[in-house]
């Protein structure tokens, strides 16, 4: 055979083959049942962070599939709380739907042990959101004992992100460990609240539906949370116009969900789209945390609504804690966690990968100083995490279509 006939046959099968590949990518969409797919999210509306990017994941969805699948969507547990959410996914009363697994650490032992990899920050807000956001989202994707986890309550994760460092957000000044003595303060989960009780203050348990009536009435001083919720959410700035911002744990890792039969049941081409998608949609909840906590830094920066008091002596203190924190976190292990101490060291490795993607970036871990806390926040609506997701999209996707 020539090599111009070899050339011709070889060009005629390529044709083939594309023709066969387009055949059956069409053959899947065919035969795809319309539907419609209800999301319930209980901690805003589509104009918050997590809203803004689920509603472009829904839409991109809807494109690749013609129109063929839909979503109606419940915003502010207006179809599920905090805490059903869970159960209510997996029994199909919503087909997509928000997490926090250290709201039910009966159910959910290992996301929940997870959330103590929170304390591992820097407080640095673009290192905690992107590298901390990025090392959250690959483990709950791939991480089997945490996966079989979910699959146990008949859910899928779809993607997880991490905040920023949690603050005080207070309704009284705070600046000592005297000033912090007894003050109460909402913490959901051990990783914050035995920070709380290390700096003198007592943890309660408020639903987060309630916090603002409960700050604006005294019944408790403080919110720890992270300081976008000024600006954003709860928009805490008239209740709790005193900025504590002593670094506390970030929230790791807020977790989108499935209902596994729903996910199941789509063909390959399709969960291969939603796991790039989801991708896209962390990406896109990072960026929106850069926003957000630069209009939230704006309203510190002007000091005028929001007072910054001096943490120097609180920040020592909540180092130490911290880092104790950490350091126990192996011995606290769900039993189905077999080696937790590798675990905790990978997972230490792959956020200091990730931070060290970024400051090749040129994002340097910022300081936790008054002024270098304020300069920061100016700093973040210029943050471009693109090479970042491009990073992550080229090293860890391909994996989870596997």
């Amino acid at each position: 055979m020539t090599f111009k006939t070899w050339t011709s046959v070889s060009a005629v099968a390529l044709i083939a083959m594309s023709v066969t590949s387009q055949a059956t990518a069409q053959e899947w969409l065919d035969n795809l049942e319309p539907m419609t797919l209800k999301l319930a999210d209980f901690s805003g509306d589509q104009n918050a962070n997590f809203g803004k990017a689920m509603v472009a994941w829904e839409e991109s969805i809807t494109e690749f599939t013609g129109g063929k699948i839909t979503f109606e969507n419940y915003w502010s547990s207006s179809l599920l709380g905090a805490l059903d959410t869970l159960s209510g996914v997996g029994d199909g009363v919503a087909d997509i739907g928000l997490i926090i697994p250290s709201y039910m650490p009966q159910e959910l032992p290992v996301g929940s042990w997870l959330f103590g990899m929170g304390a591992a920050l820097s407080g640095s807000t673009v290192h905690d959101v992107a590298a901390g956001g990025a090392a959250a989202l690959e483990t709950v994707l791939t991480f089997e004992p945490l996966t079989q986890e979910y699959a146990s309550h008949n859910v899928k994760v779809l993607q997880a992100t991490a905040t920023p460092a949690y603050n005080l957000l207070c309704n009284t000044p705070i600046s000592t460990p005297e000033d912090a003595q007894g003050k109460r303060a909402r913490a959901i989960g051990a990783v914050w609240s035995q920070t709380a009780e290390a700096l003198g203050m007592t943890p309660v348990s408020i639903a987060w539906g309630e916090a603002y009536e409960g700050l604006q009435r005294g019944v408790f001083d403080c919110m720890v949370i992270n300081p976008n919720q000024y600006a954003d959410g709860l928009v805490l700035k008239d209740v709790a116009p005193e900025y504590v911002p002593v670094t506390m744990a970030q929230l790791q890792a807020s977790t989108w969900v499935m209902n596994l039969d729903v996910w199941n049941d789509f063909p390959k081409e399709l969960q291969d789209f939603i796991t790039q998608a989801n991708v896209k949609a962390a990406y896109d909840i990072w960026e929106g945390y850069m926003d957000i906590e630069a209009k939230a830094g704006e309203l510190i920066a002007a000091g005028d609504v929001i007072h910054t008091n001096d943490v120097s002596a609180l920040e020592p203190i909540a180092k130490e804690q911290r880092a104790a924190y950490v350091a126990g976190l192996a011995d606290t292990a769900p039993d189905s966690v077999s080696d937790p101490q590798a675990f905790v060291d990978d997972y230490q490795a792959r956020i200091a990968y990730w931070n060290e993607a970024l400051v090749a970036d040129g994002y340097e871990v910022a300081e936790r100083t008054p002024e270098a806390i304020v300069d920061a926040f100016a700093g973040l609506s210029e943050v471009d995490l693109s090479n970042f997701y491009e990073k992550f999209n080229s090293e860890v996707t391909p994996g989870l279509m596997n």
